[in-house]
């Protein structure tokens, strides 16, 4: 039997037309004589993915090729070629059966004399008919076996043709060889062959066009230029050296680790298939030279023509000369002297160098469009890239390219490859800590790595508390002729006296601030102040985000080194401006502000509010700073009326503190009540109870002191909520009916109304729900009375869960209803939170556990947007309960997990109760019996000392439930008597 495969795979009998046996026979026959096991064999033939089925398809397989080699032999039989074995399946193949053992047995035989060798290589050569096994595709063992048999036959082609050549028969060498540099131009060893043949014969243009056609094959599919055999036969051949190893290529090294930027990257890479220049724009250091290198590396093979590259800034950082840079390109290009020296026709003699050339430019720093226009290349084949601070717009079709921020991704893939991956996963807490420190600015996440990697014993941690001090950051971001502090110090020498003025008072306020603080910090028109700021963040400066503008990070570290401050006047002109507008929303007299702005704050002065409290709260940090005390009290006053509660932003201690100081620093002791009074409501908002009675009480004694009884009462209706948490709820009530009586004596019915509906929430939690439902009554007909919808809304919401708890849904859900309504006409979404969750509790208790879970979500949702943890919590408790009702009793155990840790950090103990007693019924429906009654007693226990026998009770009864002990029984017996209903 005879097998070729140098060719097409073909045999003495014929063989199955199907691709699997095919490709089977071809592997066996790669490995002839030799066991090949089934893993390899399947991998083989399926090289992107075996079925499931594959190891029956073999044994198919090799059972129908068993057939078609050695047909009426059975596989154990005496003369079957295909043998099975422990080890797989192993072709026998006779010597002088296969093609490939010939061709190697040739080139292995020994030759006396340069003749027989001629002929023993031609012969082995002749066994070729194409490439090898050149109908099948295999997998890698088949693959690699085919390059290693091309290998061998051009090994014997170059044996042979070196033996022509030195026989002197190049004819016969270009005959062989002129087919093969045909299909394989960028091959040097053969075209260095063919040339020297080629020039042998007399065809030496022929031998030179055969050079120049693989040097441009070469560039093209490698981007490399000819090594120096080709070069030393160009010059044989040539009587001259190449003029130069090929086209420039000034491109600077790419930065090893570079990372990331794979959006920016494809932006640029799209735009540079067109003539048109792109422009790289972004902020001082964020790397946007890094980033033109990288993508000018990828796309260099697209320009086989060169490469060339200048910086348009010179070393004292002036702008570069236009006609210095198109003097260094021409030369590259190969301009004479003699045409460089006519400075004047630089421009025309740069067109034409590029006018039918294929180039890219590569231009760092530019400065002004002028700059760039000057050195755009004619050619349509060429590109042109530009990295800049701003977009240059001047550029007629440019496309540009912002570079932003680093992503948290990209900066800690950029940090890791310079300082190592097991550094930052050793610390991940400080390596977070550490990337926002750098603000994803690249150069500063460079430097820090470079300070890391050059570090071994500095932690993480330590340089991430470096830099988190401000007075300190831009020191400890420096590393050899690196610095933040150069880089943003040098782009802002660029920008006028004015712009920088403009910079450092946005800066004082430490907050985005809006076109209407710019404004009056400029003593401007909004037109005028929105121009200004256009162009600031045109250079990266300033970042814009909507109608608001802040300074980055580093460029305001920069600003505060300087001994010039701020402007006061323009300072307290912008903090004014915000106490007239806040005033203006609050429905206060105040001058008139620009007409547009007055309307859109009249259209909605809730949402207005809501998007200044922060700079409300930074006016008030400086004029507190200036000493400015009336103004700082009255702004105060402001940003904590119109923040509403809660206000759980990081500035409402702050704020409140300075008004407190300032109203102290003026002598006045109502505005410093009120102060604290305030302060304590902010602790209470946060979770801090003790704080917050503490704030109270001060505030109390002032009221008192003053016999202001309204103010008196309004503190007295706080307090008794904080004892009320506090577990001491007859101090609670003695507050509220105190506070009932002042409201009364001086017929503030709006007061009177909160404390009646505080006095219906503690009746239940007492046990008394008649009084309970007294209370809430009589609260909502005071409110109504006081026109006061929000606390009328209020103690129906509060209302209407003492229903539902005590079976009366259906007017529950009217109250909620409406409630629900005011809440959402008012726009108070901390408020519609919290019907939300009422609503949500309604149809758990009505057997609607995914309806309840609905409303229970969107309550949760609103609470964590507006950063509410304690409020959130008691939802999570309430989805724990529509969890279990609808069988989900692992669901409800993470939403009570979640909420108990929470109620234990604020120290709320009702809370606490709350969560353990639904963890203690979830464990009884789990069937954990032990589980289920010590978490019941813990939070019966809770309940007493807080002295609320309903909720007591209703934990014992669960507690009844799982165990049959007397004490529990009889202390129930004890808290119904108690009990009122």
């Amino acid at each position: 039997m005879r097998f070729q495969v140098l060719g097409p795979v073909t045999a003495s009998v014929p063989l199955p037309s199907a691709a699997q046996p095919r490709r089977l026979l071809a592997v066996l026959l790669a490995r002839a004589g030799r066991f090949v096991g089934r893993d390899t064999l399947i991998d083989e033939l399926w090289p992107d993915g075996a079925p499931p089925s594959a190891a029956a398809i073999v044994q198919v397989t090799v059972s129908k090729l068993r057939k078609t080699l050695s047909p009426g032999l059975g596989a154990a039989e005496a003369g079957q070629r295909l043998r099975s074995g422990p080890r797989g399946y192993a072709l026998s193949v006779e010597p002088g059966e296969l093609d490939a053992d010939d061709f190697l047995a040739l080139l292995g035989s020994g030759a006396d004399d340069r003749a027989q060798r001629r002929r023993t290589l031609d012969r082995a050569l002749a066994c070729w008919r194409g490439d090898a096994f050149a109908d099948v595709a295999g997998g890698p063992l088949l693959e690699a076996h085919k390059l290693w048999l091309e290998d061998r036959r051009c090994a014997a082609l170059l044996q042979l043709v070196e033996l022509e050549l030195a026989d002197g028969d190049g004819e016969s060498v270009v005959e062989r060889l002129a087919p093969v540099v045909a299909a394989r131009p960028a091959d040097e060893r053969f075209a260095a062959r063919l040339a020297v043949a080629l020039g042998a014969v007399g065809h030496r243009e022929s031998a030179l066009e055969v050079l120049r056609r693989t040097r441009r094959a070469l560039w093209d599919e490698a981007g490399v230029w000819p090594g120096a055999d080709l070069v030393a036969v160009y010059r044989r051949i040539a009587g001259t050296e190449w003029t130069t190893p090929g086209p420039p290529a000034q491109l600077p090294p790419a930065v090893p680790d570079f990372t990331g930027r794979a959006a920016e990257l494809a932006d640029v890479g799209r735009a540079l298939r067109g003539p048109a220049p792109v422009v790289l724009h972004g902020a001082a250091g964020a790397g946007k030279s890094a980033l033109a290198v990288q993508a000018a590396w990828r796309a260099r093979r697209r320009f086989p023509d060169g490469q060339l590259t200048a910086s348009l800034r010179a070393p004292d950082g002036t702008p570069a000369e236009p006609a210095t840079v198109l003097t260094g390109f021409l030369r590259l290009l190969g301009a004479t002297p003699a045409e460089l020296a006519d400075r004047a026709g630089l421009a025309g003699l740069w067109r034409g160098y590029t006018a039918d050339r294929r180039l890219l430019v590569l231009l760092e720093d530019a400065a002004s469009e002028a700059q760039v226009r000057a050195l755009l290349p004619a050619g349509p084949g060429c590109a042109t890239l530009v990295t800049a601070r701003r977009e240059l717009p001047g550029l007629c079709g440019a496309r540009a390219v912002p570079v932003p921020p680093l992503s948290t991704e990209d900066a800690r893939a950029l940090l890791a490859a310079i300082a190592g991956e097991s550094r930052l996963k050793a610390e991940p807490e400080a390596a977070q800590r550490l990337l926002g420190h750098g603000a994803g600015l690249a150069l500063a996440v460079r430097i820090a790595g470079v300070k890391l990697a050059t570090r071994p014993n500095l932690r993480v941690a330590d340089l991430a508390a470096r830099l988190a001090d401000d007075r300190r950051r831009l020191d400890e971001l420096t590393a050899g002729d690196l610095g933040v502090r150069a880089v943003v110090t040098s782009a802002l020498r660029e920008r006028s006296a004015a712009e920088v003025t403009l910079l450092r008072l946005v800066a004082a306020f430490g907050v985005p601030v809006p076109e209407w603080g710019a404004a009056a910090l400029l003593d401007r028109s909004l037109a005028e102040a929105r121009d200004r700021l256009d162009d600031l963040a045109a250079a990266h400066l300033l970042d814009p985000a909507g109608t608001r503008w802040a300074v980055p990070p580093f460029v305001r570290l920069v600003l505060a080194e300087s001994p010039a401050g701020a402007d006061p006047a323009a300072l307290r002109r912008a903090c004014e401006a915000a106490l007239a507008l806040a005033d203006h929303a609050r429905g206060r007299p105040a001058p008139p502000p620009d007409p547009a702005l007055a309307r859109r704050i009249a259209a909605d002065p809730a949402g207005w509010a809501a998007e200044e409290t922060g700079l409300l709260a930074a006016a008030v940090r400086l004029s507190g700073a200036h000493g400015w005390h009336e103004l700082t009290e009255r702004l105060a006053d402001a940003c904590t009326a119109l923040a509403g509660t809660p206000w759980l932003g990081h500035a409402a201690r702050a704020v409140s503190v300075l008004g407190l100081a300032a109203a102290r620093r003026r002598r006045d002791p109502r505005a410093e009540a009120g102060k604290l009074y305030n302060l304590g409501a902010v602790h209470w908002q946060h979770g801090h109870w003790h704080r917050a009675r503490n704030y109270f009480v001060m505030a109390e004694h002032r009221y008192r002191a003053l016999a202001d009884p309204q103010g008196t009462g309004e503190v007295l209706t706080a307090l008794a909520d904080v004892h009320l948490d506090g577990g001491d709820p007859h101090a609670a009530e003695a507050e509220l009916r105190e506070a009932l009586g002042l409201f009364r004596a001086c017929g503030d019915r709006r007061g009177q109304a909160a404390a009646a509906a505080q006095l219906g929430s503690l009746a239940e939690d007492v046990g008394d729900v008649r009084r309970a439902v007294e209370s809430f009554e009589a609260s909502m007909l005071l409110a109504r009375e006081a026109d006061d919808g929000r606390g009328h809304d209020q103690a129906a919401k509060r209302y209407a869960d003492v229903l539902r708890r005590h079976g009366d849904r259906d007017r529950a859900a009217c109250l909620l209803a409406g409630a629900l309504g005011g809440a959402v006409r008012t726009r108070e979404r901390h408020w519609e939170a919290h019907v939300l969750r009422s609503l949500g509790d309604l149809h758990t208790d009505a057997g609607e556990p995914a309806d309840g879970q609905r409303f229970l979500t969107r309550s949760l949702a609103l609470f964590e947007r507006i950063g509410h943890r304690h409020a959130a919590a008691y939802t999570h408790r309430s989805l724990a309960e529509a969890r279990r009702r609808a069988g989900d009793p692992a669901g409800a155990r993470r939403h009570l997990r979640l909420a108990l840790d929470v109620f234990r950090e604020l120290r709320d103990r009702r809370g606490a109760g709350y969560a353990l007693l639904g963890l203690g019924r979830t464990a009884a429906e789990d069937g954990d019996g032990g589980e289920a009654e010590r978490l019941l007693r813990a939070s019966a226990g809770l309940f007493r000392e807080l002295g609320f026998p309903l909720w007591e009770l209703r934990a014992l009864r669960e507690l009844d439930a799982v165990t049959s002990t007397s004490p529990d029984r009889d202390r129930t017996r004890e808290v119904l008597a108690k009990i009122r209903t």
